[in-house]
């Protein structure tokens, strides 16, 4: 096995008992990057500094963060022009976590300007390939991250997750994430120019190549947790793909339904089913409401308007996403309060369905990862595609086909892990919503790694190569 098809897990031990230095392993990533990333171009920033002998657990693992995350040593662009030289004074918590168990930082991954679209380009850094098939999108907007350590440029990346910004490219990438329940990780330390963080949705979260990896980062991310250490009990699984009236790809429902079926030969309690109570429409309108009006905070009320005015027909084109958005830029207090009613309503009704031991399985998006496209606007990162995605042979918005399935676990704040499936039709990846009982992340993730050990897997053909 080469150095960089070790798991992060399996790096650590190594590094623990001494067959490892610090040194070796980060000098063999960066090397691996300066080959392999010019055609992948998920890493924008690498910090080349030796390690020595590094005190703590991860024992000078080199990990990589989304360049939206806080870390003094590099600049932080948030892909975006305008932040192009932005150093953050302060390291954002959950790194220094990370930095204070011994890990080491030795690099920043691409993403969209700002965190602003569902692929992987800005004007600063180009481009993010698919390491599956350079000609696909990665997702975003964590798509560098998703895509270096499916490539094994990173062992462990940090990114974050406002509205499908982790499981998206963890899906289409064919790997691991974690977006851990709500309010679990302090979220300061990801906003342009230090800005106070959202009052809601924003959370940080590891993307891995195992559940093993995934349970290592949360392991020194998180506080000690309050989540009831017993034997673990394989919970009830019950799946579903119905988006209300969101056409789902015949490719995702076939792998959900294989994977059921291999789950339940295995003795695994599986069932095709949907929370009782949870509307999928209410709660993407009370999402975009929420989101439209807190991220609307961030601009001026004559902003707020003009954006309202020239994305009319962006709205039009889409109802699930951008009309709800919209709503939320009008800054009504009403209704914003109301959605947060919602929030609660339709959180509490997933709870009462999971109860104490069930878990949900359903699409990530209504499509599989699908070749870059170009948007038909761009205003400083705010893109807009009027040309539609093709699902099961009919149109379907870009923005509703991608966040159908997202926003709403967004709004109810529950913990997911996306575990890949299989493949599509043209050989990509595709991952499902792993959602669990809130604090029970620990839980979640073992779930994840006795799922996935009764499915075949195919491993990244970039992860192969020297």
């Amino acid at each position: 096995m080469l150095l960089h098809q070790n798991t992060a897990t399996q790096i650590v031990a190594k590094l623990n008992a001494g067959h490892l230095s610090a040194s070796q392993v980060a000098q063999n990533q960066l090397d691996r990057i300066r080959r392999l990333d010019p055609v992948i171009n998920a890493i924008v920033a690498t910090d080349d500094k030796q390690q020595n002998d590094v005190m703590g657990a991860l024992a000078g693992l080199p990990i990589t963060l989304k360049d939206q995350i806080h870390h003094p040593a590099m600049v932080c662009t948030f892909g975006s022009t305008q932040h192009k030289d932005f150093r953050p004074a302060q390291t954002a918590p959950v790194v220094e976590r990370l930095l204070s168990a011994g890990a080491h930082v030795i690099g920043k991954t691409n993403l969209p300007p700002l965190a602003m679209d569902f692929q992987c380009s800005n004007p600063l850094f180009g481009t993010t390939n698919n390491p599956w098939d350079l000609s696909y999108t990665t997702g975003g907007s964590s798509g560098g991250g998703a895509a270096a350590v499916a490539a094994g440029l990173s062992f462990l990346d940090l990114g974050t997750d406002l509205s499908g910004s982790l499981r998206i490219p963890a899906s289409f990438c064919g790997v691991f994430s974690l977006l851990p329940t709500e309010n679990a990780l302090p979220n300061e330390g990801m906003m342009a120019n230090g800005a106070p963080p959202l009052r809601h949705f924003a959370r940080m979260g590891p993307i891995a190549r195992t559940p093993e990896d995934l349970d290592l980062a949360w392991t020194h991310m998180s506080e000690p947790s309050d989540e009831i250490q017993m034997e673990f009990a394989m919970p009830r699984v019950f799946w579903s793909v119905d988006g209300d009236g969101v056409d789902v790809s015949d490719d995702i429902t076939g792998c959900i339904a294989k994977a059921s079926t291999a789950w339940a030969k295995f003795g695994v309690q599986v069932s095709r089913s949907q929370p009782k109570n949870f509307d999928f429409k209410r709660a993407r309108r009370a999402f975009g409401e929420i989101m439209g009006f807190e991220t609307g905070e961030l601009l001026s009320a004559s902003v707020r308007l003009l954006t309202r005015f020239f994305g009319r027909a962006s709205a039009r084109r889409s109802p699930e996403f951008i009309t709800n958005i919209m709503l939320g830029y009008r800054h009504n207090q009403k209704r914003y309060d109301a959605a947060l009613t919602e929030k609660r309503i339709l959180s509490a009704a997933l709870d009462a369905s999971l109860g104490d031991n069930g878990v949900w399985v359903l699409p990530v998006t209504a499509t599989s990862a699908f070749k870059h496209i170009a948007p038909t606007s761009d205003h400083n990162g705010v893109r807009d595609y009027a040309n539609p995605l093709v699902i099961n042979g009919k149109p379907a918005n870009y923005f509703d086909a991608l966040t159908s399935f997202v926003t709403p676990i967004s709004l109810t704040g529950h913990p997911v892990v996306i575990i890949p499936l299989g493949l599509d039709k043209n050989g990509m990846p595709v991952g499902a919503q792993l959602v669990g009982k809130k604090g029970w992340e620990k839980h979640l993730i073992q779930t994840a790694k006795v799922l996935c050990e009764l499915l075949e897997t195919t491993d990244c053909p970039m992860l192969i190569r020297k």
